[in-house]
């Protein structure tokens, strides 16, 4: 059987299609990827892996009653939420109690406020140009504070729109829950409510 010729895709030089090298330039005969052992290999651990985790998520139910207890118990989830809502009590600080717990011992501050759902009196300092969030800290008049203040992360339209009729300087009270607390960073809150 004679061997099929192709084109030497450095020079375009006809060659054997079974040569290692071009007899013109030199340059390497590379098999296409799809003619190499691995890349069979690969394709069937792909297709494997997608069949595989569709069939691990199709929802079959055998027992009408599983498939209630499960719409119930989705239900619930989505009511909880609403119910923690409710029952949530805000500690009331003033921005500065906050800034000297963590100036005096930011592990301590860690540990009394982070998970904390507190209502923070303050000043409003920087308004972030896309909206993400804002700064509350001490008046810009009080130097014993300079540079800072506690993050505030924006979660909705409408705080955003109370946040727009807003200047620096002015006063401010947000109710929220610390995320995190760091001797560089300082303290981040998830905005409820800004009164």
């Amino acid at each position: 059987m004679a061997n099929k010729l192709i084109n030497c895709k450095t020079c375009g030089a006809e060659m054997a299609s079974n040569a290692k090298v071009c007899p013109q330039c030199g340059a390497k005969n590379k098999k296409p990827i799809f003619k190499k052992w691995w890349f069979w290999v690969l394709v069937v651990i792909i297709i494997g892996s997608i069949i595989g985790g569709s069939s691990g998520s199709k929802n079959t139910p055998s027992d009408p009653a599983n498939n209630n207890e499960t719409t119930q118990g989705e239900t619930a989830k989505q009511e909880e939420p609403v119910k923690e809502e409710e029952s949530i009590t805000y500690m009331h600080y003033n921005v500065t109690d906050l800034l000297d717990a963590l100036e005096d011992n930011a592990l301590k501050a860690s540990g009394t406020f982070k998970g904390q759902y507190v209502e923070i009196e303050g000043y409003l300092g920087t308004i972030d140009s896309s909206g993400s969030y804002i700064c509350v800290g001490a008046g810009s008049n009080n130097y014993d504070y300079f540079l800072q203040d506690v993050q505030c992360y924006v979660k909705s339209d409408e705080q955003l729109a109370q946040i727009m009729e807003m200047s620096t300087d002015d006063p401010i009270v947000v109710r929220g829950k610390i995320t995190d607390v760091g001797e560089v960073l300082g303290y981040s809150l998830n905005i409820d409510s800004i009164n």
